[in-house]
């Protein structure tokens, strides 16, 4: 059945889009809708009939055993896909621009006649195939849409583990919650009523624990009950309540009958409730609450003086738990269980020896690591394999496990679970959302940004009438979250309502995984071939051995999603056969491109959504061709070579988000320039511009930036070596106008600005007109000067909810800098950085009442002091400093205080400090120790853009973070970094800042031109040479063509730095020369255009690198030293 479930949705999501986008398409050629009237009419009234039969029988699958159902879902699955292809396929091909003269239609409709008879002819194809498949299901079927019943739900029982299984790993958590259920804070009268809510996805042992302690605690209470939730309403479950309680009559009462149907309401069940419990000291479970109606079942409950009672509720659902736990209670997040746990857990229900032998921890890690730490899927499994030894069964369930949760009646418990947190997912588009995830390797952190993107790149979520796409898009994932399907990973994710990075667990991943498989939704080629003639639309390379995995080039035309995570088959990189593809991410495929396969894929992509090269150190040029990519919604050049960006780039009308670092091309004319800003101010969609770089010599992006209306994500460098009045005021002037248009409540701005010693000081000299009217939600400051000296605008923000502050260098932070923020009222989010914490007091008058979340991050911290009453909404607290010993008594003036973060390195002796006073707090927060790492270095716990020289703990405002669902947040980002040379060149700070260097760029890319750039251009240094292919007809030659990187074939065969660094350094004239006899003017006219196009003249340059000295030849071993 939820193979049903899976392949209904996705063919009743495309179903859904293809009838408003054929119609869209059609409404701009009238001709060609009146020849194709009837054929039209028919495949949109029928692609909206079967979205809408799928749709109905999705949220109430029943066809548990109908394979004439799921043949004809498969039918329409594909058929839908034949008219997505169709539509895609043509409309780039016979679309024209509306601005354009009479004269250009008549020519255009001449020249595409033949495409659009192409057009007509598949449109009937289609209608056809659409009308075979319509008899088909009625010749075939006996059932109508909608018949039959789901048996998902009945047949789930009501505890997601095993509560007859020992505890294993469960002692802590059990203490824990005995704690919150007994505690009685130090000084304090025991509370009266508490409700204390357990969150986790399905599976995690809930109900195990709340059972164990249910049972620990039978003496202690006079009225106990416990009521499994799950499809349950309100009336419902406080029926059963009082049905446990002796309440018999009541709830006969409230049934009503044949002659007496007067039934008791919800709130006079409650009154019912409420007198049955009156003064007794009780204990009530409410288990697996699947629907939110904890606020009408609330005043169930009395409260009465001196009588601690507790109130106990598991759910799946982090809103439910919140709502339950509101006011005076606890939401307790479970957790997976330990490596050392679940092997416990495994080996002992598998009838195995614990600690295992080496060989049964070899067949068991697999399918443990699997399995996640999650007890369900432990106990399963291990049952699976219970008694069985063999190698193949073991290594075949750990390779398998998605298809075995299928099909295998020992899983079934799981396999419930698992289909009932997709099928509880309130939109099908949400569900497609969790099905894409299968393109990710399993464990692997997916950044919450680039997955919201890749999804509205899809086609997979679509605007609302008051939401845009990108919002719609943060809804589904907030969903999924909330929904405890997918973890939040980030350390900075606990205390804020945003999540960074995430993953599902790791058997939820298998399900889906083999759902997306089976139905053509995913393909994942591992090391084998596809079979010819696959019909494969979205493929995923996760592994080494895909490399030697290739395609048929003809089945590439259909691929719509390629993501690469590692190496690939040239075949897959042969970027001219993909026709209809929307989504490439190359992230981790850097070593393998250059500068031609980008001039590739914007020669050929014409339907390209959303484009990742990111880390690709060897792209160097932004091609012309790349003004065909007119659907491009994102581009992400982080990490790469390309420092200028051209002119064509800007003028895409749908790109949404750009990343990387960019200087603006120089010597565009002021014509020029003045068309672009026209173009911006009408036109352009851009709204993340992370970012630019401004210095002495480039301000291309300060004189375009107020043109760009829709803006809300920005990013800048300033990179003054000297100081520069009149860069300075055109930057301050764009600044200030980016801070002023943020009116708009549901757009809030942010700001993030770096700058270093030699920035101007009028850089942000400026004010605001009116206090309190622009919306700059988030601002990162980063430089000694400017965030010891706060910029008076700071204070004028009424909307600023999020700051960051950075103090480089040896700066101490001291108490002065919160007496400028004591303006600054609305403030939730505060995090401090520096070097030393030199006595940072917070005080009652320093106006930060609304602070929900503090971080403070020093190498060295000598005293925090919190006053009582200065920070009474804090809820998260997070002090990675080196020594904060004496620093806990800080937390008892934090009433509200849920979670406290401290480094993993703090000695033991502080750890049991904060334990301690952890324990005498009235919340009893959660107590984290994290690991960190020097200021500077790339921290493991956050995933951040390696493009800044400074610590990468500083993320809170960040381009990859995109808005909340009701408003859209805008990110400026101004980075200053200090100006860095070295002796035989003067390199710009933007290839330092990005890990990319002159000396390992592709000798086939051509230089950019028409703008000078501090940095050398890539074809002055000798550094890396591609090679293409071919045949050599000597040894020399077939030696040369393994040679891909000079500097690698210099490490490789012992030759001293001196040799490598002077092929990369100056010494390319002096090269050339000895090059010029050799091969003369064919050597020039390539240096000056591509660089070298094949082996052999990759020959010639190592043979002139013989001839002038640098290497001298072995003859034996064909072999070069130096």
């Amino acid at each position: 059945m939820a193979e049903l479930v899976v392949a209904a949705n996705l063919a009743g999501s495309v179903a859904s889009r293809n009838a408003p986008k054929l119609w869209d398409y059609l409404v701009q050629n009238r001709k060609l809708r009146a020849e194709l009237k009837h054929d039209i009419s028919y495949i949109r009234s029928e692609s909206l009939m079967i979205s809408a039969a799928i749709q109905q029988d999705g949220d109430r699958p029943p066809w548990s055993s109908n394979p004439v159902h799921k043949v004809w879902i498969t039918m329409v699955r594909d058929l839908a896909y034949d008219i997505e292809d169709c539509i895609d396929r043509f409309t780039h091909r016979v679309t024209l621009k509306p601005d354009v003269s009479w004269i250009v239609k008549k020519f255009h409709r001449m020249k595409t006649r033949s495409a659009r008879n192409k057009f007509a002819a598949a449109i009937r194809r289609l209608r056809k195939k659409s009308e075979d498949a319509s008899k088909l299901r009625t010749s075939y079927s006996t059932s109508e849409y909608g018949g039959g019943s789901s048996t998902l739900e009945s047949e789930t029982p009501s505890d997601d583990t095993d509560t007859s299984v020992a505890a294993v790993g469960m002692d802590v958590p059990h203490d824990e919650l005995m704690e919150l259920i007994r505690e009685t804070p130090q000084g304090q009268q025991p509370m009266e009523l508490k409700v204390i809510s357990l969150v986790g996805f399905g599976g995690i042992g809930k109900t195990l624990l709340t059972k164990h302690v249910y049972n620990t605690t039978e003496s202690e209470y006079k009225a106990r009950a416990w009521v499994c939730a799950a499809e349950k309403g309100s009336r419902d479950v406080l029926k059963e309540i009082l049905w446990q309680l002796g309440m018999h009559s009541t709830i006969s009462s409230s049934s009503g009958s044949a002659g007496n149907p007067c039934r008791l309401s919800n709130n006079m069940l409650c009154a019912s409730l409420r007198e049955c419990l009156g003064t007794k000291r009780f204990l009530i479970v409410i288990d697996d609450m699947r629907r939110d109606f904890w606020v009408d079942i609330k005043d169930a409950f009395p409260v009465v003086p001196g009588v601690n009672s507790r109130v106990i509720v598991t759910t799946a659902t982090q809103t439910i738990a919140i709502k339950s736990s509101c006011r005076d209670g606890h939401v307790y997040i479970m957790r997976t269980l330990a490596e050392q746990h679940s092997k416990q857990l495994f080996f002992e229900k598998a009838s195995l020896v614990y600690p295992p032998t080496v060989r049964d921890t070899e067949l068991s890690s697999e399918v443990i690591r699997k399995c996640d730490g999650l007890p369900l899927a432990l106990i399963t499994t291990a049952r699976l394999l219970h008694g069985d030894h063999r190698r193949r069964q073991w290594a075949d369930l750990g390779n398998n496990l998605g298809s075995h949760l299928e099909t295998h009646h020992m899983l079934a418990n799981m396999k419930r679970v698992l289909v009932r947190s997709y099928t509880n997912l309130s939109k099908q588009d949400i569900k497609i959302c969790l099905l894409y995830l299968g393109i990710y390797p399993s464990g692997r952190p997916i950044r919450r940004g680039s997955l919201i993107r890749r999804w509205s790149a899809e086609g997979f979520i679509t605007a609302e009438p008051k939401r845009s796409a990108l919002e719609v898009a943060v809804a589904s994932f907030n969903e999924l979250v909330d929904k405890s399907i997918i973890q939040p990973i980030d350390a900075s994710g606990n205390g804020s309502a945003e999540v960074k990075t995430c993953k599902p667990h790791s058997i939820m991943l298998e399900f889906i995984l083999h759902r997306s498989m089976s139905e053509n939704f995913v393909t994942l080629l591992y090391d084998k071939d596809p079979p010819p003639g696959s019909k494969i639309r979205w493929i995923s390379l996760q592994h080494k051995t895909d490399a030697r995995s290739k395609m048929d080039p003809k089945d590439l035309s259909l691929v719509r999603s390629l993501t690469i995570f590692g190496e690939a088959h040239n075949s897959m990189l042969d970027f001219s056969k993909y026709k209809l593809i929307r989504v490439l991410d190359l992230e981790e495929c850097d070593e393998h491109l250059g500068d031609k396969h980008l001039k590739e894929i914007c020669s050929n992509m014409s339907l390209l959504r959303y484009l990742s090269l990111r880390g690709a150190t060897r792209v160097t040029v932004i091609p012309k061709q790349i003004k065909k990519l007119q659907l491009l919604e994102t581009l992400d050049l982080r990490g790469t070579s390309i420092e200028i960006l051209t002119i064509e780039v800007m003028e895409l009308p749908y790109l949404i988000h750009l990343f990387g670092k960019f200087k603006l091309q120089q010597d565009v004319g002021s014509r020029r320039m003045s068309k672009l800003q026209t173009w911006l101010s009408e036109r352009s969609k851009l709204e993340t511009l992370a970012g630019f770089v401004v210095d002495n010599n480039s301000q291309g992006f300060t004189q375009i930036m107020e043109h760009m209306k829709h803006l809300t994500k920005v990013k800048i460098w300033c990179e003054f070596t000297a100081h520069d009045s009149s860069n300075s005021r055109h930057l301050s002037k764009s600044i200030k106008g980016f801070i002023q248009s943020g009116t708009d409540l549901n757009k809030a701005h942010s700001l993030s600005l770096n700058t270093n010693d030699e920035w101007c000081p009028d850089l942000l000299d400026f004010s605001l007109e009116k206090d309190y009217s622009y919306y700059l939600s988030s601002l990162k400051l980063q430089g000694n000067t400017i965030c010891s000296q706060l910029p008076l605008f700071v204070t004028m923000l009424g909307g600023l909810t999020k700051l960051c502050l950075s103090f480089l260098g040896d700066h101490k932070l001291s108490g002065n800098i919160l007496d400028a923020l004591s303006r600054v009222r609305g403030l939730e989010y505060l995090k401090l950085i520096a070097t030393q914490l030199d006595k940072l007091g917070i005080r009652q008058g320093h106006a930060l009442r609304s602070l929900r979340h503090l971080c403070v991050v020093a190498e060295v911290a000598t005293e925090l002091e919190i006053q009582e009453g200065a920070l009474p909404r804090l809820e998260f607290l997070r002090l990675l400093c080196k020594d904060i010993n004496g620093f806990s008594r800080t937390i008892q003036s934090l009433p509200r205080l849920k979670e406290v973060a401290l480094p993993d390195a703090v000695s033991d002796e502080t750890k049991q400090e904060w334990k301690g006073a952890k324990k005498n707090h009235p919340r009893r927060p959660k107590l984290l120790f994290v690991e960190t790492k020097p200021m500077g270095s790339e921290s493991a716990a956050e995933i951040i853009p390696a493009e800044t020289t400074t610590d990468t703990t500083v993320e809170e405002v960040d381009v990859e973070r995109e808005p909340a669902a009701a408003a859209t947040d805008t990110t400026l980002s101004v980075t200053t970094l200090p100006n860095v040379t070295t002796k035989e060149t003067e390199a710009s700070p933007a290839a330092i800042a990005t890990d990319t260097t002159a000396d390992e760029v592709d000798v086939k890319s051509a230089p950019a031109e028409n703008f000078e750039s501090p940095v050398p251009s890539p074809t002055d240094a000798i550094s890396t040479v591609q090679v293409d292919g071919g045949q050599h007809d000597d040894e020399q030659g077939k030696y040369f063509a393994n040679t891909k990187d000079v500097k690698y074939f210099a490490k490789k065969h012992g030759l001293s730095v001196q040799v490598t660094d002077r092929m990369n350094k100056g010494s390319s004239k002096e090269e050339m020369e000895g090059m010029a006899g050799l091969e003369g003017q064919q050597m020039e006219d390539a240096t000056k255009n591509q660089g070298l196009r094949n082996k052999q003249r990759l020959r010639t340059r190592l043979s002139s690198l013989v001839a002038i000295g640098v290497f001298r030849q072995r003859s034996r071993q064909g072999m070069l030293v130096p």
